[in-house]
């Protein structure tokens, strides 16, 4: 029988203990909130925070909640952006901002996020990621191998497939893997590209996105522990550093680098009192060099500039759910979110953490 296929969906992840807080400012004690004053609610699943200054951030989740603080994490306020769609992933470029969800959905705002409009992404599909170079060219991404493209901000897209590399036509293999779903995009400039996802997919282009190579082969080796395609993490985030280096993070906690611009992929080692086990979400590499990754069950993993092997972070309190998104807006402010209404904050560079309440 044909192989399924992994559908990790972003947001749905194992069952977790809760955060234990009454989810507004920034706390590193809990607090309790009035309900009457929050914009934060235990229920809220958060995808993606950008953090747009040291302190102003723009926060986007499930069912269309937005919010927005520019008082770093003071207060909130809501945002309406006109769709009660699940929305997974934001691109910023000066005061333009984008925001893909459900159904194809892609949302823009030309004046720093107070009001959105849609934009016709092309596509009916999930799009999981989008990225701008300026403010014109951008790309998002999502399910079915989907890539939708444009050159004028927005105004129009061309949604399309990407075509990959045959597979054996005849394996149970090639018929799962024919359309991957696509978690991640990410340009250097015009030409140089990236895309990770399902399946092992660690995408790279070199001619602005008109045909796209497959680099996941060299982590099938013995020594990844990877013999199998079919045990192939599928990579959900990606950091790129520059058109040689980037960091892949995925299923079964798995980090992926290359320095040398996607011909080859080493997964990064980890010294950790116990092994993950659970999917990672996104990579970061904030100002100072330092590298973040976030995940479910609360796993966050950190690697300081210049040492070799990543450590669990102490975020200086137990997080018992799913953490989807990092950000920074400099080495020192920084921004997790994720499940049940979890938003973090910190100041310091990452060294101590406050729970922020709504």
């Amino acid at each position: 029988m044909v192989v399924s296929r992994i559908k990790v969906r972003l947001g749905i992840a194992a069952a977790a203990l809760g955060l234990g807080v009454t989810l507004g400012a920034c706390h590193s004690q809990v607090e309790n909130v009035p309900l009457s004053d929050q914009n934060i609610y235990f229920s809220d699943k958060f995808y993606d925070v950008k953090a747009l200054s040291p302190t102003r951030a723009l926060i986007v989740g499930y069912g269309g909640k937005m919010l927005a603080t520019d008082d770093g994490g003071t207060s909130f306020a809501r945002i309406d952006g006109g769709t009660d769609l699940a929305l997974y992933k934001i691109a910023a470029v000066g005061n333009r901002l984008w925001v893909v969800g459900q159904k194809g959905l892609i949302l823009h705002s030309a004046d720093g996020g107070k009001t959105w409009q849609k934009q016709d992404s092309g596509t009916k599909v999930y799009l999981f990621s989008v990225y701008f170079l300026n403010e014109s060219r951008g790309f998002a991404v999502g399910d079915r191998s989907t890539l939708a493209e444009t050159s004028d901000g927005g105004q129009t897209w061309q949604a399309r497939q990407v075509a990959l590399a045959p597979q054996d036509s005849e394996s149970e293999m090639a018929l799962a893997m024919q359309d991957p779903i696509f978690y991640d995009v990410r340009f250097t400039d015009e030409r140089n590209g990236w895309i990770s996802g399902e399946f092992g997919q660690l995408l790279r282009t070199i001619d602005g996105g008109q045909t796209w190579t497959a680099r996941q082969n060299t982590l099938m080796t013995p020594e990844s522990g990877i013999v199998d395609a079919m045990n192939l993490p599928t990579f959900f985030g990606q950091f790129v550093i520059n058109d040689r280096e980037a960091l892949a993070a995925g299923l079964d906690g798995r980090i992926a680098r290359t320095r040398d611009g996607g011909a080859t992929w080493r997964f990064e080692p980890m010294k950790l009192a116990f092994p993950l086990a659970d999917p990672l979400y996104q990579p970061y590499v904030t100002a100072d060099g330092t590298a973040w990754a976030v995940g479910a069950a609360g796993e966050v993993v950190r690697l300081p500039a210049g040492q070799t092997e990543w450590t669990r972070a102490d975020l200086g309190m137990p997080v018992y759910t799913w953490l989807r998104s990092v950000d920074f807006a400099d080495a020192q402010n920084g921004w997790l979110v994720g499940g049940y209404g979890t938003i973090l904050r910190s100041e310091d560079g990452g060294k101590s953490w406050k729970v922020c309440l709504g």
